[in-house]
C-alpha cells in the first residue's frame, strides 16, 4: 500500500520495520450513527499514528456507501473491521479529515464516539479514539496534551502547567539514548528498557520517522517505543 509511512532511523541508517503481518479478524458489522458526514480537506501535510496495534476501518458496499458518505451525502453507514494488522505509532498520510461525531457501537476502545474520522487509503479509515493526528515536519504538542490552569497554594501564583495524555515505555534489549531534537546530533542522555514517561510533544518527517519528546527537550525514536501508548487519565 504506498500510503504506508513507518520511518526509523539512526545514523542515516534505516532500521528494520517492525514486523506487520495480517491477522484473521472476524468481519463484523457495525452500525454508525453520526449527524450528515462533513468533509473536509486534510492540511496541506497531515499523518495520524495509532496509539495502540489495531485495525482499519472500511464502509460496507464500496460502490454506495463509500462513495455517499464521502460526497457527504450519508448521516449514517454501516461498516467492517477490515482483516488486517494497523501496527500501534506506525504513521499513515491523511488524504481526507471527516467530522462526526459518529457514534460508535462495538467493545474494542476505538469503537466509541470519535470527533474525527481520517481515510488514509481508498476506503479506509482510522478513528481519533485509536489514533493521533499531527502536523508532519512540526514540533507539536496537537493531541498529544493540553496547557491547564494550577490554582495558588501558599501564595504561589497561578500558573499553567501542561497536561499529557499519554503515557510511553521503553521497549528494547538494552538502554536507550535521548536526543536534544528529534534528530541523531547532540545525545542527552540513556534511559532502560521498562522506563515510563508521559509525552510532552511529538514530531514526524518523512526522513527521520516518528518522535517523542519525553523530558525538556529528551527525544526518543518511537521505534524504541512500546506500540501501545497509555491514556494518563
Amino acid at each position: 500500500m504506498d500510503l504506508w509511512f513507518l520511518y526509523s532511523m539512526i545514523g542515516g541508517i534505516v532500521l528494520k520495520k517492525k514486523t506487520m503481518s495480517f491477522i484473521g479478524l472476524a468481519v463484523a458489522a457495525l452500525l454508525f450513527a453520526l449527524i450528515p458526514a462533513k468533509s473536509v480537506s486534510a492540511a496541506d501535510d497531515e499523518v495520524a499514528f495509532p496509539i495502540r496495534d489495531s485495525s482499519f476501518l472500511t464502509l460496507n458496499d464500496f460502490s454506495d456507501s463509500y462513495q455517499k458518505f464521502t460526497s457527504g451525502q450519508s448521516s449514517f453507514f454501516h461498516s467492517n473491521i477490515v482483516d488486517s494488522y494497523v501496527p500501534g505509532l506506525s504513521v499513515w498520510q491523511i488524504s481526507k479529515l471527516y467530522t462526526g461525531p459518529w457514534d460508535i457501537m462495538g467493545s474494542d476502545p476505538w469503537y466509541r464516539i470519535a470527533n474525527e474520522v481520517y481515510e488514509v487509503g481508498p476506503n479506509l479509515f482510522l478513528t481519533n479514539k485509536q489514533a493521533v493526528r499531527i502536523p508532519a515536519n512540526k514540533v507539536t504538542y496537537q493531541n498529544i496534551g493540553e496547557y491547564r490552569g494550577k490554582d495558588f497554594t501558599d501564595n504561589s501564583p497561578w500558573t499553567m502547567i501542561f497536561h499529557s495524555y499519554y503515557i510511553a515505555t521503553v521497549k528494547n534489549n538494552t538502554p536507550v539514548t535521548l536526543w536534544q531534537s528529534p534528530a541523531y546530533q547532540t545525545p542527552v542522555q540513556q534511559v532502560n528498557p521498562g522506563d515510563t514517561f508521559t509525552i510532552n510533544q511529538a514530531y514526524f518527517s518523512y526522513d527521520s520517522g516518528l518522535w517523542f519528546d519525553i523530558g525538556a527537550n529528551q527525544w526518543i525514536p518511537a521505534y524504541y517505543l512500546d506500540n501501545t501508548l497509555v491514556p494518563t487519565s
